[in-house]
């Protein structure tokens, strides 16, 4: 076993594709990326993975210096944020986008971010945005229980939806989505919805600056392959899995003026200043590494079946001391039985070594434990000879994310306190 003193958890986690995006925040995809030396910025985007869709909500203009030429090109950048829990979908959608044009004053937003929970309809919902914001690029999906801004934790008594609407001359989305129920793999998904995307924002053959992502369980990392078949490795793809209240299969994904209840949505960024976009994003979970270790030695896709050469269940309810399975094991021996819930402070993590031998930590936790054969099923694809360690949370440590991420995503971005135009 190796010296735990020496592993550095999540610190510097790289963002790109060993991510888990099926859980209620935001997930970040990882694997190597490393962030392009970039000066002087038009929009500081601070991307977050434990505040949940919209962080920030303000209205400013700056101006850009470009320092080579110590020019100066105005950058306005408005953006407005909003939200409502009320019982009624189109006097919800209304009195979110109120909030948002309140911000944004006479201008009309270019871009709309959206997350609802699914006990709205979502057509309604989406087609009340398109009629308050037409010929505008909407990207978003359904959330747990419930969405967060800046302002509050927002849970309706029938449902709850955000928006962010974002207006600026120097900076472009664009929107593309795709159907996973076609008849296409993930990755040609993949390579579909970026594609889509790029051409609805004019910029055809181009590389975006950023990738914003959400899908609907199951294929992320096959669908992360597509899009890189395009843009290649080195933009930042950045997001997570649409859920639902129930792990039911009721989530959906909004792209534009389409609802997708196994696809895509996606949003590809793109800025014309040379001195180029400023983004600061980091990703965290609420874990602490415990002593418990082991390799996986039966998988498939999405399965456990051993880990030590003993049944993943068996070895996962000894980890936990029995707080998470143990009386289903002593009660039951047959069926599969959803643990998500009961798991949420005790998941499982894939151990990563960095190109520099530092140690992390990917987090996918269980979904449903299989008493028949004893196995476990977990949110991302797992292979033979990974290595996995049991990690332990509570409340406190994933409110202290809340705090700690978004700070650890101003300093790996180097942007001061109060210089950002929006978080996600």
């Amino acid at each position: 076993m190796r010296n735990k003193k020496n592993r550095n958890f999540f610190k510097g986690l790289e963002v790109r594709r060993a991510h888990k995006m099926s859980e209620m925040k935001m997930g970040i995809s990882g694997g190597k990326y490393k962030m392009k030396n970039i000066k002087n910025i038009g929009m500081s985007a601070v991307i977050i993975g434990t505040l949940v869709l919209l962080s920030g909500c303000t209205q400013t203009e700056i101006e850009i210096t470009e320092k080579e030429t110590e020019t100066q090109q105005t950058g306005p950048v408005y953006v407005g944020c909003g939200w409502s829990t009320n019982n009624d979908a189109v006097e919800a959608v209304a009195e979110a986008v109120s909030l948002v044009q309140n911000k944004l004053g006479e201008k009309s937003a270019d871009y709309i971010i959206l997350f609802s929970t699914v006990g709205y309809d979502s057509e309604v919902v989406l087609g009340e945005v398109n009629k308050l914001f037409p010929n505008t690029q909407i990207y978003g999906g359904t959330s747990c229980a419930a969405v967060i801004t800046k302002d509050d934790y927002h849970a309706g008594e029938v449902g709850s939806l955000a928006l962010m609407g974002v207006y600026s001359e120097n900076i472009s989305f664009g929107a593309g989505g795709a159907d996973l129920d076609e008849e296409i793999s993930a990755r040609e998904a993949g390579r579909k919805a970026i594609t889509e995307a790029v051409k609805n924002v004019g910029r055809d053959g181009e590389i975006p600056k950023l990738v914003l992502i959400t899908t609907a369980p199951g294929e992320e990392e096959e669908i992360l392959l597509g899009i890189e078949d395009v843009i290649g490795k080195d933009v930042p793809i950045i997001g997570g899995s649409s859920g639902d209240n129930t792990i039911e299969g009721y989530w959906k994904q909004f792209v534009n003026d389409k609802v997708y209840s196994n696809g895509i949505s996606l949003t590809a960024i793109f800025t014309d200043l040379k001195i180029g976009l400023k983004i600061g994003f980091a990703f965290e979970a609420g874990y602490l590494v415990s002593e418990n270790l082991g390799n996986i030695t039966k998988a498939e896709g999405r399965t456990i079946y051993e880990i030590d050469n003993k049944s993943a269940a068996e070895v996962y309810n000894n980890w936990t001391g029995g707080e998470v399975i143990g009386e289903l094991l002593e009660n039951a021996t047959e069926g599969e039985v959803t643990i998500l819930s009961e798991s949420t402070f005790y998941p499982l993590s894939k151990v990563l070594t960095g190109t520099d031998e530092s140690i992390h930590y990917l987090s996918i936790h269980p979904l449903s434990v299989n008493l028949s054969d004893k196995s476990l099923t977990i949110f991302a694809n797992v292979e033979e000879g990974d290595e996995i360690q049991l990690m332990h949370g509570d409340w406190n440590l994933l409110l202290n994310r809340a705090h700690s991420t978004p700070q650890n995503a101003l300093e790996n971005g180097n942007i001061d306190k109060g210089e950002g135009s929006f978080g996600i």
